[in-house]
């Protein structure tokens, strides 16, 4: 999953988008099955706890995302909305890097 590595122009990693941040999220929580607690997410997204949890809380709200608390620890699970999400954001991926395949070799 190469989401917010991708090189745009001379070699510098492109900027993460707010989109590109959910996604990643929705991959890691989907890998786990449903049980995906926030250090877990954390690790797999690349995002400190901190920032991690307002992503979260916004991908719950949005009903991307689903959490429930057991014995003290949440965890999270993505919903057929969150799914859906993922589709659509792997297709748009697709014809975006088709429309900028990169920089073009002058000779």
């Amino acid at each position: 999953m190469d989401v917010g590595g991708s090189e745009v122009g001379g070699g510098s990693p492109r900027r993460r988008e707010q989109s590109d941040l959910y996604a990643t999220i929705l991959e890691v929580v989907k890998r786990h099955h449903g049980r995906a607690r926030i250090t877990r997410v954390s690790y797999g997204a690349g995002m400190p706890v901190d920032r991690l949890r307002v992503s979260i809380d916004r991908l719950v709200a949005l009903g991307l995302l689903r959490s429930q608390t057991e014995d003290g620890r949440t965890t999270y699970e993505v919903t057929p909305r969150g799914q859906e999400f993922l589709t659509v954001y792997w297709r748009m991926r697709a014809y975006t890097e088709l429309l900028d395949p990169g920089p073009v070799v002058m000779r």
